[in-house]
């Protein structure tokens, strides 16, 4: 089990990713001048302080890194045309030469031509459309000249 100070080590090594500076945030103190970078170093070198600081960076690996699930289902709410994009409006108001303007937002569906482009995403994610490659014209040339 991790101390209380070892913990915020881990957590200030996370932040800076420096060792010796890590344990001067924890509120380690030394004598001596390299006695914190040895410190910070003996740290990084125990089981449980690895353990803690790997789990950490899974831990934020996992909310940083889209999942297939997530892109296949945010194609399908843009096919379906549930999802929508934030779009600004300016509007003026007033009259005899006055005008005041003001700034509205509003949600608005996708255009079809955004909702076809996820179609033809996700159908490539099926393989349901060819391929570009076969596409492609191909041109077949047959030499039909004598050779001697």
């Amino acid at each position: 089990m991790l101390s209380d100070k070892k913990i915020l080590f881990c957590n200030c090594y996370l932040i800076t990713l420096n060792a010796t500076e890590a344990v001067r945030m924890a509120g380690y103190k030394s004598k001596r001048a390299d006695g914190l970078k040895q410190k910070g170093y003996d740290l990084l070198q125990e089981k449980e302080v690895k353990e803690y600081i790997n789990e950490k960076i899974k831990e934020k690996e996992v909310g940083l890194i889209i999942k297939q699930d997530e892109i296949l289902s945010y194609l399908s709410r843009c096919i379906r045309g549930t999802e929508t994009e934030k779009q600004f409006f300016v509007l003026k108001s007033g009259s005899g030469g006055e005008f005041e303007e003001s700034i509205i937002e509003k949600d608005v569906p996708l255009k079809a031509r955004d909702r076809i482009r996820a179609a033809e995403i996700m159908a490539r994610i099926y393989k349901l459309m060819d391929t570009l490659q076969d596409k492609e014209p191909r041109i077949v040339i047959k030499n039909t000249i004598p050779r001697e």
